[in-house]
């Protein structure tokens, strides 16, 4: 019985730090959906295929590509091309680090070894979640996206792809924001499809 006891004592304290948790990580948030504009922004780039929980080691090497030229900071983003119901080895994403704010050595050494991409200024669903750690890149997607849909099934309106938005490098990070682009055709991104053709 003392034995029993016990039991449901500590899967009772794992609940509740489970709960604790999760609401720290902003799990019981209701995420808010609203319309603003995104853009322009010049990015350089770097191409990821596969699954998302991999894109940690192209963000490495990505990072020690643009260290390798004197950058110290990125300010990065990450466009997502494909719908998450895609097999998540064909899953194809591009991860960027905005331009404005190098010099014009950096911006010069950066063109040299980088492809580059013109993000036109667009209209989007947006929405922001809270930035607690690592953990934040898988839950916030989850919390997110399922409002977008939400949102277009009540007034559908024409997408193409998904932009996360992540913030400095360097700097305190306390929030990821996401923008869909709506009304924005798909050939306004086909260049950056193209970095996939022989991957």
């Amino acid at each position: 019985m003392k034995l029993l006891f016990r039991f449901g004592i500590g899967i009772g304290v794992l609940l509740v730090v489970g709960i604790s948790f999760y609401a720290y990580m902003g799990g019981f948030k209701q995420v808010e959906v609203t319309q603003e504009s995104f853009g322009p922004e010049e990015i350089f780039i770097y191409p990821h295929k596969g699954p998302y929980q991999n894109l940690k080691d192209s963000w490495e090497k990505f990072q020690k590509d643009w260290e390798s030229v004197g950058i110290t900071e990125c300010n990065s983003l990450a466009v997502y091309l494909d719908d998450p119901n895609t097999p998540p080895e064909q899953l194809r994403s591009v991860l960027g680090c905005r331009m404005d704010g190098l010099t014009d050595s950096q911006m010069k050494s950066v063109k040299s070894k980088f492809v580059t991409f013109s993000i036109p200024k667009m209209n989007c669903l947006s929405a922001t979640f809270p930035f607690k750690n690592v953990l934040s890149y898988f839950l916030a997607p989850t919390k997110v996206y399922p409002k977008f849909q939400e949102s277009l099934l009540r007034e559908p309106k024409e997408t193409s792809v998904a932009i996360e938005v992540y913030g400095g490098s360097a700097n305190f990070v306390d929030k990821i924001d996401f923008y869909m682009p709506i009304g924005v055709k798909r050939d306004v991104f086909s260049p950056l499809e193209t970095l996939f053709i022989s991957k």
